[in-house]
């Protein structure tokens, strides 16, 4: 209890285990604690800079690398706060983030690159395809579980979005109870699926991220997105 009534007792206590175990487990605990400081600073330096094509997203990425690069960095001993140390190196990445991409002339967008990241992933070798080999049937499957993909994006978004008087498809609630009910077989899935499932979907966190947070490549996390959906919809079919 009282972890939860003075949160510089529940950082201190991360960071100690954190310290001892040094394991992916203890750093997605502080990467998660400090995620939406990260995601503050980052809307910050957006506001900055309006108008120079870039989106919230993309920075909101530059911020999570520094975030992951000071959990590894920082030393507790030297009594400095980590938030003073973080928010430096969060502005800096954010910095020269920027600056790559307009040298390389890039002004695509976050979500527009996980929308390619998603269909890589469905897409990747060792895809489906039907007894007979027919591409229609191997395509109408792809387009299925790319939906269910659209509808764990939407249905994050929705749980934060301001209420709109205007009725729209999304705010209908049989696809409300849908989209509740997908997240529920969510939590049904292996632990490292609906970990990937639930920091791509519901906290806009990229594939190359993930796999720092995991240890592991964009590779790695982009086949077990593949198979957390692929096993998403074979578990919603058996309520056909």
């Amino acid at each position: 209890m009282a972890l939860l009534l003075r949160p510089d007792r529940r950082e201190a206590a991360l960071w100690r285990d954190h310290l001892e175990r040094r394991d992916s487990e203890s750093r997605q605990l502080l990467f998660e604690h400090y995620r939406l400081f990260a995601m503050r600073l980052a809307r910050v330096e957006f506001r900055k800079r309006r108008g120079m094509n870039f989106e919230l997203g993309d920075l909101e990425q530059f911020a999570f690398e520094a975030l992951l690069q000071a959990i590894d960095r920082f030393d507790p001993s030297r009594g400095a706060p980590f938030e003073s140390y973080v928010r430096l190196r969060i502005k800096g990445q954010i910095s020269s983030g920027m600056a790559k991409m307009s040298e390389g002339g890039s002004q695509a967008s976050y979500r527009r690159r996980a929308e390619r990241d998603r269909l890589r992933s469905l897409a990747a070798d060792g895809g489906e395809t039907d007894s007979e080999g027919d591409p229609l049937q191997a395509l109408s499957r792809l387009a299925a579980t790319l939906v269910l993909g659209i509808m764990l994006d939407e249905g994050a978004q929705s749980a934060e979005a301001i209420a709109d008087s205007a009725p729209s498809a999304y705010d209908s609630l049989a696809l409300r109870e849908m989209q509740h009910c997908l997240w529920q077989q969510v939590d049904t899935l292996p632990e490292r699926e609906a970990f990937v499932l639930r920091q791509h979907y519901a906290k806009d966190v990229s594939f190359t991220v993930i796999g720092e947070l995991l240890g592991v490549s964009k590779g790695r996390v982009s086949q077990i997105h593949r198979q957390a959906l692929l096993r998403l919809r074979s578990q919603l079919a058996k309520f056909r």
